[in-house]
């Protein structure tokens, strides 16, 4: 994924999946840098590299 589509979603509670590397979070996206997300989630701030994102849902 592209940052440009990724920063739309600053601020936005949102469940990301990587698919077939079997990683689920769900958080709100507080920055995206380079190839990484940063996600605060109940257990704390989490990255992610965008390079491995297959979806990202929004949830309302």
């Amino acid at each position: 994924m592209t940052n440009e589509v990724l920063k739309k979603y600053i601020g936005k509670n949102c469940n990301i999946s990587t698919g077939t590397f079997g990683v689920n979070i769900i958080g709100r996206i507080i920055d995206v840098n380079e190839n990484w997300i940063e996600v605060e989630t109940k257990k704390g701030n989490e990255l992610i590299n965008a390079e491995f994102v297959q979806h990202i849902k929004v949830k309302e």
